[in-house]
């Protein structure tokens, strides 16, 4: 059976002298032969049991060796490390996304670079070149092992779409805006059911927002605003106001959350939702059976000539913290052992997760995250993701500001200054 720690994610920076002598909540372990392993796999998800049928199997090939897990959820787990490392008592390695505020772990030595190790440990083949891309900063430091990601496209279920009366996925905002108009007249809410409270509509409105914008430019106001005073910009947000205001989104859409929004479609009350790959592994074999992808309706005279979605490789990477050089020879064989063309594949056939890895897509148990992950670009075309050039301080101001996009009656220059107001703190 799997060893957990679950660690609280309520304490602070001041804790630290407490976190070290607190036995069981401290995470390093000193014994050369023990690795910690801290990570979001929280028991009983498909992705758990990958790992610990993987970590079993690599406890049973190095006698002696023991894997500690310390399991936290993701704002949690920020948390507990940060504390930890303060008082030298991290996890050797830690498994976590890059967004927010692990993006300045590097910077601030919070974790070791991993470049070195790329080569000398036999990687860098075994990674997609854009996900070591997405984990590489401005100064051509690799903050981890890319792992996993994401693709982010639009589902459609086709099946309600044609009850009120719409034959065909829209493509473009014109069509989005008579489906929707059909929609309403037929008693729905809306066509797309969006957490207008959390970060789910936060990246729907930077998706449509930058349909006018070239990637370049949309990168750099996502890493140092200027909304409200870029004229593309604000093109966007009329454009996003159009689109609500025509009733595009669910009904009250300011007050939703993702999960209302996925029990929506998980239950068949959503023609449509914007949908991260792991939103998609959970959809019930009945509503994925009527599920088409595709990507959001782009507009007349915008950049992008399809419609868009996102995708990335920041969900998960593995991470090596200081304590961990001292076990490196450890850390080595643990890595390089997950990353194991059949060990990797186990994650995408068994969990449905999207790899950083070349050649790992299928997916049977998943179809609806095999099919996300084959979309070709003749069909989709890529926006530019926020979070990789949002600062971390920004992140959740931003979202509390986006949220005020979708209140009925709100301005593309209303919408503009508020978003502006977020990188001031």
């Amino acid at each position: 059976m799997r060893r957990r720690t679950l660690l609280k994610g309520t304490l602070s920076a001041t804790a630290a002298p407490v976190l070290a002598g607190c036995g069981e909540l401290s995470p390093g372990d000193d014994n050369p032969r023990t690795l910690v392993v801290h990570n979001m796999l929280t028991a009983g998800s498909a992705n758990a049991e990958v790992y610990d049928h993987l970590q079993r199997a690599f406890e049973r090939n190095n006698p002696g060796v023991r894997i500690k897990n310390l399991v936290s959820g993701g704002t949690d787990l920020i948390n507990v490390y940060e504390t930890a490392r303060l008082a030298d008592k991290e996890a050797d390695v830690v498994m976590v996304n890059l967004a927010e505020k692990t993006l300045s772990w590097t910077g601030l030595g919070a974790t070791v670079p991993v470049n070195r190790y790329l080569d000398a440990w036999g990687l860098r083949d075994r990674l997609l070149p854009q996900a070591l891309k997405e984990w590489t900063d401005a100064r051509g430091r690799v903050a981890g092992f890319p792992w996993n990601g994401f693709t982010w496209p639009v589902a459609y279920n086709t099946d309600l779409l044609k009850r009120y009366g719409v034959s065909q996925v829209p493509s473009t905002t014109d069509e989005l805006t008579a489906a929707a108009r059909k929609v309403r007249a037929g008693g729905g809410k809306g066509l797309v059911s969006i957490g207008g409270n959390d970060w789910s509509g936060q990246k729907l409105l930077m998706q449509i927002m930058q349909a006018y914008l070239p990637p370049e430019r949309a990168a750099h106001l996502f890493a140092h605003a200027g909304y409200a005073a870029d004229p593309l910009a604000l093109r966007g947000l009329e454009l996003f106001t159009r689109l609500r205001d025509a009733g595009v989104f669910f009904q009250g859409a300011q007050g939703l959350n993702a999960d209302s929004m996925n029990t929506d479609y998980y239950t068949g009350r959503a023609p449509a939702i914007s949908a991260i790959s792991s939103t998609l592994i959970n959809v019930p074999e009945k509503i994925a059976a009527v599920t088409e992808l595709g990507g959001w309706p782009t507009p007349p005279g915008g950049v992008y000539d399809k419609p868009t979605a996102f995708r990335g490789y920041t969900a998960t990477g593995i991470w090596l913290s200081p304590r961990g050089l001292k076990k490196l020879d450890l850390v080595k064989r643990f890595v390089t052992y997950l990353y194991r063309p059949a060990n990797s594949r186990a994650f995408v056939r068994d969990a449905g997760q999207v790899m950083a890895v070349r050649g790992a897509t299928e997916s049977p148990r998943f179809p609806l995250v095999s099919e996300s992950v084959r979309l070709p670009e003749s069909r989709i075309a890529y926006a530019v993701m926020p979070d990789l050039h949002v600062p971390p301080a920004v992140s959740q101001l931003l979202i509390r500001a986006s949220s005020l996009a979708y209140v009925p009656g709100r301005g593309a220059h209303s919408i503009a200054t508020a978003l502006d107001a977020a990188y001031r703190g």
